[in-house]
C-alpha cells in the first residue's frame, strides 16, 4: 500500500529538509520552492495528500495566494493547511484561520510538537472525510428510496383519477388542478414562512395528496353532485359527512407510503374547515387545521368558482379572488390567501392557460 504524501511549500531549502526528515518514515514528502509549485503538485497528487505545510512568504505566489485558491476551489474543506511562519502575530494568524488554515506553525521548529499535532489534525480529517462519505451513502440510498415512494405515489394518484374520472370528467380535471395550484401556493408559502419548514419534498407530498380531498364523495349520491338547484338541508348534511367518511376510508388502507399518507388524511378530513372555525366536519379554527388542508382548501375553492358546475357558472379571476377575500367560500387564513395573491398570475398562465 503506497504512503500518503505532505507536501511542504517554503523557499526556504533548509525549512523544508527539517520537515521532510520529521515525516518521511509515515508519509512521501513533497516538496515546492513557491506557491505556483507547490498548487500544481497539490493538483497532481490530490487524492493522496494527507496534509499541506505552506509558509507565508514566498516568491511568485505567497502562502495566503495559494490559501485563496484553495479556498476558490474548495479543496480547503478537505486538506489540512498548517501554516509556517516567523511572524506569529496575532493579526497573521487571526487572517491565516480566515482562509481556512487549521493550525498556524512558528519557525524555528519543535519536530516532536509538530508531529502530535499535525497527526491528531490528520486522522480528524481521515475521519471526517469518512464520515462525509458515509453521508453521500446514507443521501443515495435515500434518493433511490424517495423515487420509489414517488413512483408508488404517482401509480396510487393515476388511479385513483381513474376512478373519479369514471364518475365524471369534469372533476377529474378539478382534482389535476388543485393539485398544480396546490404545488405552486405550497412553494409561494415555504418562501414566505420558512418556519414551517415546507421543504421541496414536502411541498411534492402535499400537492399528490391534494388529488384525494374530494375521496369522501364516493359516498354521495349523483344526483346530490350535479343537482343544479340548492341543496336541501339533509342533501347538505350528506355532503359535509364526505370529509370524514374519506379520511376514514384513507384510514382501512394499507401500504400508503408517509408522508403522503398522513398528508392525504389531514387534506381529506380538513380540507373544508375555515380559518373562523365556521367550516366542518370538526369546526377547526385557525392554525388548528393542518397548513396542508389549508393550502388544499384554498386551492379547491379558487378552482370551483373560477370553473364552470351543472350549478354555477365559471367566475372570472377577479371576481374569484374577491369573493374569496371577502369570505363568500367561508374565510381563509390571510397569510395562505396573500400566496395566493402572489401567484395568481402564475395560476392564469400556466394551470388554466390562458393567454
Amino acid at each position: 500500500m503506497s504512503k500518503k504524501k505532505i507536501i511542504v511549500i517554503d523557499d526556504v531549502e533548509l525549512n523544508r529538509v527539517i520537515l521532510a526528515e520529521a515525516f518521511k518514515n509515515d508519509y512521501e514528502i513533497l516538496q515546492a520552492e513557491n506557491g505556483a509549485v507547490g498548487l500544481k503538485k497539490i493538483r497532481d497528487n490530490i487524492d493522496d495528500i494527507a496534509a499541506i505545510f505552506l509558509d507565508i512568504i514566498m516568491p511568485e505566489m505567497d502562502g495566503f495566494a495559494v490559501l485563496q485558491e484553495l479556498n476558490i476551489n474548495s479543496l480547503i474543506q478537505r486538506l489540512p493547511v498548517f501554516l509556517i511562519t516567523t511572524d506569529a502575530t496575532s493579526g497573521v494568524i487571526e487572517r491565516a484561520y480566515d482562509y481556512g488554515a487549521v493550525d498556524v506553525i512558528p519557525k524555528p521548529f519543535n519536530t516532536m510538537i509538530i508531529k502530535r499535532r499535525v497527526q491528531n489534525m490528520i486522522e480528524f480529517f481521515e475521519a471526517k472525510q469518512q464520515s462525509d462519505s458515509s453521508i453521500m451513502e446514507i443521501d443515495h440510498v435515500l434518493k433511490m428510496q424517495r423515487e420509489d415512494l414517488n413512483n408508488a405515489v404517482g401509480s396510487l394518484i393515476g388511479r385513483i383519477c381513474e376512478v373519479i374520472e369514471s364518475r365524471s370528467p369534469e372533476d377529474s380535471e378539478h382534482v389535476n388542478r388543485v393539485r398544480q395550484i396546490t404545488k405552486a401556493l405550497a412553494a409561494q408559502f415555504a418562501s414566505d414562512h420558512p418556519e414551517f419548514g415546507l421543504k421541496e419534498e414536502i411541498i411534492d407530498a402535499i400537492s399528490n395528496a391534494s388529488v384525494l380531498h374530494d375521496l369522501g364523495k364516493i359516498y354521495v349520491r349523483d344526483e346530490i353532485l350535479t343537482k343544479p338547484q340548492k341543496l336541501t338541508t339533509q342533501e347538505m348534511e350528506i355532503v359535509k359527512s364526505a370529509p370524514s367518511l374519506g379520511a376514514k376510508l384513507l384510514g382501512k388502507v394499507q401500504g400508503i407510503p408517509e408522508p403522503f399518507f398522513t398528508f392525504a388524511k389531514e387534506i381529506c378530513r380538513s380540507h373544508m374547515e375555515r380559518f373562523d372555525g365556521k367550516g366542518y366536519p370538526d369546526g377547526l379554527k385557525g392554525n388548528q387545521i393542518p397548513i396542508s388542508a389549508q393550502l388544499a382548501g384554498i386551492a379547491e375553492a379558487y378552482d370551483v368558482l373560477v370553473s364552470s358546475r351543472v350549478y354555477k357558472k365559471a367566475y372570472s379571476h377577479s371576481e374569484a379572488m374577491k369573493m374569496i377575500k371577502d369570505g363568500d367560500c367561508g374565510a381563509f387564513n390571510p397569510e395562505v390567501f396573500s400566496c395566493l395573491q402572489k401567484i395568481a398570475g402564475k395560476l392564469v398562465q400556466d394551470v388554466y392557460n390562458a393567454k
